[in-house]
């Protein structure tokens, strides 16, 4: 891995939930030595990409990021074509949903609503990655990615979860294989106990897979009418969101997914 490299994988361990982090953390999460580390945040804060709290001197996104952001929503408008259909299945089926897009680690969240009129709900972080192989969106972007993606993806360290997470590659290759004739993934608290998920991926010109949308609901809540529910709706977005992508859509999915919605 390059230095640089090294450098901005530090940017991945800022969340909502760890919008600061001291030199010291630093260490402890990535086991990088202090002068290392040292430099490599040093580069990041003076090229913007991180500043300092100036009482904590704890480290945080800096304004780059805001900048780069708002460039690439403003050339590839990809939130705002998203957000529409997002809001519209929370809002219809009452449960968590979102969009995710594909990084070097997993899933990258970029929109996300919360539908939820329930008391029991499903706790999202949109800065968490969420990885390919415990997740029913992760294996919805294995499903119908190419062959090199996938081989990569799973020849990484496969970290546990929960107690049913799976880190036998012929297992998580079964799941995939599963994803991809059914043309929906989901997960069984495979990522958080007493959550389970569907998802489907969306699809660019290319013909593969560019993002995936997902629902996420407790476990204790899910049953057969509310699967087919949740399902038909991702499928119906997906669709429409390829659409307006101007995605193709591969003809077997598009085949599996018409059967699907007639039944």
């Amino acid at each position: 891995m390059s230095t640089i490299e090294k450098a901005l994988g530090l940017l991945e361990h800022f969340s909502a939930s760890r919008p600061e982090i001291g030199l010291t953390e630093f260490k402890t999460l990535t086991g990088v030595d202090k002068g290392t580390l040292h430099r490599h945040l040093t580069a990041l804060r003076n090229c913007g990409y991180l500043e300092q709290n100036h009482a904590t001197r704890a480290y945080r996104l800096g304004p780059a990021v805001i900048r780069l952001s708002a460039v690439r929503e403003k050339t590839v408008p990809l939130v705002k074509t998203v957000e529409s259909y997002i809001n519209q299945i929370a809002d219809q089926v009452h449960e968590l949903t979102h969009a995710a897009l594909p990084e070097k680690k997993g899933m990258s969240a970029i929109y996300a609503k919360d539908g939820g009129s329930h008391g029991t709900r499903v706790s999202f972080d949109e800065a968490e990655i969420l990885p390919f192989h415990a997740t029913s969106s992760g294996i919805a972007m294995l499903a119908f990615s190419g062959d090199a993606f996938v081989k990569s993806v799973l020849s990484k360290r496969l970290g546990r979860y929960t107690d049913a997470t799976s880190t036998d590659i012929d297992e998580i290759t079964a799941l995939i294989e599963n994803a991809r004739t059914l043309g929906v993934a989901s997960a069984n608290q495979t990522y958080e106990a007493e959550v389970i998920s569907f998802a489907v991926p969306f699809f660019g010109h290319s013909g593969e897979a560019m993002g995936t949308i997902a629902i996420a609901t407790p476990a204790s809540r899910m049953d057969s009418e509310l699967e087919k529910t949740c399902i038909d709706h991702l499928i119906a977005a997906s669709q429409n969101l390829s659409r307006d992508l101007s995605g193709k859509i591969p003809p077997h999915l598009a085949d599996t997914w018409a059967k699907r919605l007639e039944s």
